[in-house]
């Protein structure tokens, strides 16, 4: 409370030297209203301190925007007391107004997501650095020289600084309403307050400077920094902590806000092109380039984080053994129990069979009724098949795509074919409606392999003759299953 007190006393100093003196650019009261800028950029500094790291670089630049304008007023007191026949301080001070815009822009346009390319940050700050110089040749431009003295000059100056001022506060309070978590609500609440406040001062004074500054006029400036003292050191209002946006609504948000910088570059380049053309479109031209950079940036990142999510997502699977969709044993798992079995039956000469088995015309499946369908249809498929094994010990573990194995131990060529039979049956049982399979629902084809005193102790082997014993099945009118024919190894 003491420092909302302190700032009261300068207020009323404030407005108390500028009766006194009897004009608002008294270097006295100048001052005064510096000390009140002053006071809000150690406000903005103290919560800067007490923030989260991830918080403090908007604090800063909100802090930063604050210094701009003390920079600003205290050039403005040099040139009144010093003079200014050259005019240095005065565009010295178009400089600092300028500089303003920078902190401001990237405090509500930049996402501050943790993950976000460094590119991205640069390509931010260049947006908002050629903003700032766009403004300032255009300030200069049209209030130097004969246009200085136009009326209609002065206004298009004053409107194009509505513009940006309002813009900034409108995207504050957009930013507040998409912030999920308290603390970035509470700094776009201090922001979005300070930017509309200081937007309205703005507009009010730059009108009445058109017709000269009354001796009260300067304090209105004091009103957006004090209210920066008051938002900081007082607890936020109850809403602000009750208030949740939806995921939904806070993503959109966040994706949206740094178009604006890009907008507000292209918006400013129509508007100077009647002062400086060739640099207006360079500008408008430069602003479309980054921003498709910025999205390839964003995009790239985006894929590095998705491989590097499905490089996790397999090797869990492979450590775990199962797939995802089905439930049932992955490619890594079928290969280890394979090779068991194989081992088993070179050694005790009880062989044992592998099954390969397909979806018939899962591909139009999957293109007339769609992946969710289809992903549901390996589900139904995978539990009649684990269902209809013949004994717990047999495997059924899922291939690749539509395509599923069976391993079966101590199993004769004789006995896999009736078990064929028996899964063949089990899917035709369920019925599950195909529109473009002759049998009006989906069915399954089915090659058999049988282990023999020749066969390799590799998996892969044992797997690629039942493949090609399937690929028989399919040619043969698929709904049936064909054993392999018996292999010439040598």
């Amino acid at each position: 409370m003491l420092a909302v007190w302190l700032v009261v006393v300068l207020l009323i100093a404030h407005l108390g030297l500028a009766k006194w003196s009897g004009h608002a650019e008294a270097a006295l009261p100048q001052w005064l209203m510096i000390a009140v800028m002053a006071a809000a950029v150690w406000a903005v500094f103290m919560r800067y301190r007490r923030s989260p790291a991830l918080l403090r670089v908007p604090w800063l630049l909100m802090g930063l925007a604050l210094a701009m304008q003390v920079f600003w007023a205290a050039t403005n007191v040099l040139a009144a007391t010093l003079g200014d026949k050259s005019g240095y301080l005065a565009a010295l001070a178009t400089v600092l107004s300028s500089l303003y815009v920078i902190p401001c822009m990237f405090m509500v346009t930049r996402s501050f997501a943790p993950d976000e390319t460094r590119g991205v940050a640069v390509l931010d700050l260049l947006l908002s650095c050629m903003v700032a110089a766009l403004l300032y040749l255009f300030f200069t431009k049209l209030l130097s020289g004969p246009q200085a003295s136009d009326p209609t000059s002065i206004y298009v100056v004053i409107y194009l600084a509505d513009a940006i001022d309002f813009s900034l506060a409108a995207m504050a309070i957009l930013r507040l309403l998409g912030a999920r978590s308290f603390r970035w609500r509470y700094f776009y609440y201090a922001a979005s307050a300070h930017l509309l406040v200081n937007a309205t001062v703005a507009a009010i004074y730059n009108r009445i400077e058109m017709h000269g500054l009354p001796w009260w006029a300067g304090s209105l400036i004091d009103i957006p920094h004090a209210l920066v003292v008051l938002v900081a050191v007082r607890q936020p209002p109850r809403w602000l902590r009750a208030y949740r946006p939806s995921l939904a609504v806070s993503q959109t948000i966040a994706s949206f806000a740094p178009t604006i910088l890009t907008m507000m570059v292209v918006m400013l380049s129509i508007s100077t092109s009647r002062v400086s053309f060739v640099s207006s479109l360079l500008a408008g031209c430069a602003a479309v380039l980054f921003y498709g950079l910025r999205m390839a940036f964003i995009q790239s990142g985006h894929l590095d984080r998705q491989r590097a999510f499905n490089r996790s997502a397999w090797r869990l699977e492979q450590q775990v053994g199962r797939d995802p969709l089905t439930g049932i044993a992955n490619r890594a798992m079928l290969d280890t129990r394979l090779r068991e079995v194989l081992e088993e039956g070179c050694i005790s000469g009880n062989y044992c069979s592998v099954l390969m088995i397909d979806i018939d015309f899962f591909k139009q499946y999957n293109d007339s009724l769609g992946h969710i369908a289809g992903d549901a249809c390996l589900v139904q498929v995978a539990v009649a098949l684990s269902s209809s094994r013949v004994r717990a010990n047999d495997l059924v573990a899922r291939y690749g795509g539509e395509e599923f194995a069976v391993v079966l131990a101590d199993t004769t060529a004789k006995l896999a074919q009736d078990v064929a039979r028996r899964l063949i049956a089990a899917i035709e049982r369920l019925q599950i409606a195909h529109p473009d399979c002759p049998s009006g629902y989906v069915t399954v084809s089915i090659g058999i392999a049988t282990q023999t005193a020749q066969t390799p102790m590799d998996p892969v082997a044992m797997l690629d003759e039942a493949d090609r014993a399937l690929y028989r099945a399919k040619s043969n009118g698929r709904n049936r299953y064909e054993p392999a024919a018996v292999p010439q190894y040598g």
